[in-house]
């Protein structure tokens, strides 16, 4: 009997309706109506791709991109029909060529310029090896590269070893993960 009796005010808990998030705009409204102004804002909702651009858009705040974003943004919320058959994929294209660097090899010269080892040998040469692919350059390359930003010490190491000189960038970057390791 006391198994059938359930305590007053209790009931099971439902499971909470997931609500879907929806990204619109205010659009002002005006109506002039017996010498008295209203001003209503209507909820715009946006549809498709236009949905995606505005939430993709709206995480680009300061920097060199709120120019970009701020233009875009007009567009979207002007309305236009040439602008709602914009592709996904090609807001997306336009929006990497905006700021992807043109030339990938000289950003990665650049960055391997200023590449340097300072405290991990096996962090450097990950890096080193990461950076060195995109560039293209050769063997003997990356090797004067890879040695240049190499404390003196350790490459005077390396090159003092019994087995000899590295011949190729995979031989120095083990020799100088070893060496610095002891």
């Amino acid at each position: 009997m006391s198994e059938d009796k359930k305590p007053l005010g209790s009931r099971p808990k439902g499971e909470p309706i997931a609500e879907e998030a929806v990204i619109g705009a205010t659009v002002p409204m005006q109506a002039v109506a017996a010498e008295k102004e209203v001003k209503a804002a209507l909820l715009r909702a946006f549809m498709g791709y236009q949905k995606d651009k505005l939430f993709l858009l709206s995480y680009m705040t300061n920097g060199p991109g709120e120019f970009w974003k701020n233009e875009k943004t007009d567009l979207l919320l002007a309305l236009d029909p040439e602008v709602e058959k914009v592709l996904w994929g090609d807001f997306v294209e336009d929006f990497k060529t905006s700021f992807e660097p043109l030339d990938t090899a000289l950003e990665a010269q650049l960055k391997l310029r200023d590449l340097k080892m300072k405290e991990r040998a096996d962090e450097y040469t990950y890096q080193f090896s990461y950076l060195a692919k995109q560039t293209g350059y050769n063997d003997v390359a990356q090797i004067v590269r890879f040695k240049r930003r190499l404390p003196k010490s350790l490459v005077l190491k390396i090159m003092m070893r019994p087995e000899g000189t590295p011949f190729n960038i995979k031989d120095w970057m083990n020799a100088t993960i070893l060496f610095d390791e002891s």
